[in-house]
């Protein structure tokens, strides 16, 4: 027994140099790679992209349920609640859509419809969107004259004039760019033409910028955004409803040009985001019925020459907005 003991032993002893040589020349375990703590960028820059159809089909639809829906400063539902449904679809740089929504204009249409489409080249954090919209008003049920046989009458008398036109619908070419400039903040801007403003045969443009600060992790976020309206002459047809000296008669009549900003909060979680803003503009009472005709002020523009409107007033705006993508179901 003490001879196999000694026997293991001394071959331990030899082969401990050539183990410990081997331990030597084996190489040590890479050690694991911290994880990055490299910035985003502050400045991210356009990425050129020519793939004009790449990528799959995008898809996007939703519901907006808001206290009153306000568009470029004036309330288009009469300070009344608002909602609204769309839809949208795209390839590539193209896409084409549509929503929905309730409105109280002075020729109480059942709704208005918008139908859009055009290009919207993504370069990387620099997206930018061209294309039209057509803002259909259907079902129109009445329209306003001023003056004739009675102050205010809801037909066409001998000497009354027109307040709007009985359709409203219009056509509006638009640009749309936006730039993330990096995971913070986000700026845009937005110009707007219509060849028939509300179909007065008003020649129009609209021109103005939006930021977008965001908390990324969070959902939260704060944005704004100005801009001006630029609104020029009205078919004569209805000059006699307004009183601004100078451009009456046959001239037509000169819409009120304004600005108008907003600026608010908005959380989102999932497909929900909440949203208050505050809407306000350089209009006044007078100048918001030039632009508005709202039924309430016709029959003192009828008898003093001059309506007023509160569809223009500062307020401030809540609401709930629940969309569904495609990237949800990828």
């Amino acid at each position: 027994m003490k001879k196999w003991i000694y026997v293991l032993g001394v071959a331990a002893v030899v082969a401990a140099p050539e183990a410990m040589a081997r331990a030597v020349r084996a190489p040590a375990p890479a050690p694991e790679a911290p994880p990055s703590l490299a910035p985003s960028p502050l400045l991210a820059l356009p990425q050129p992209n020519f793939d004009v159809l790449g990528g799959p089909v995008q898809y996007k639809a939703g519901v907006t349920f808001m206290s009153e829906n306000i568009w470029r400063g004036i309330s288009i539902t009469n300070h009344r609640p608002g909602a609204m449904a769309y839809g949208e679809i795209g390839k590539g740089w193209f896409y084409l859509g549509g929503d929905v929504l309730n409105v109280t204009l002075p020729t109480s249409p059942a709704a208005q419809l918008d139908i859009y489409g055009g290009v919207r080249p993504n370069l990387g954090p620099l997206t930018l969107d061209f294309g039209a919209v057509y803002h259909g008003r259907p079902g129109n049920q009445q329209q306003y004259f001023l003056g004739g046989l009675s102050p205010v009458l809801t037909y066409l008398t001998p000497g009354g004039m027109p307040t709007t036109p009985f359709d409203q619908s219009f056509v509006e070419i638009y640009a749309k760019p936006s730039w993330a400039l990096n995971d913070y903040l986000t700026i845009g801007a937005e110009i707007g033409y219509n060849p028939s403003w509300a179909n007065y045969n008003a020649h129009a443009l609209y021109s103005g910028g939006n930021a977008k600060l965001s908390l990324p992790g969070t959902g939260a976020s704060i944005s704004g955004a100005f801009g001006h309206y630029f609104l020029g002459m009205g078919d004569p047809t209805y000059g006699p409803s307004y009183i601004q000296p100078g451009v009456k008669g046959i001239q037509g009549f000169k819409l009120s040009s304004y600005n108008t900003w907003n600026i608010g909060a908005s959380y989102k979680w999932k497909a929900i985001t909440l949203d208050v803003r505050y809407h306000d503009n350089t209009l006044t009472r007078r100048g918001c019925f030039t632009n508005v005709a709202n039924p309430a002020g016709n029959f003192a523009a009828a008898v003093w020459g001059q309506g007023y409107s509160d569809w223009c007033d500062s307020r401030v705006v809540g609401s709930i907005n629940v969309e569904l993508d495609s990237t949800m179901f990828q």
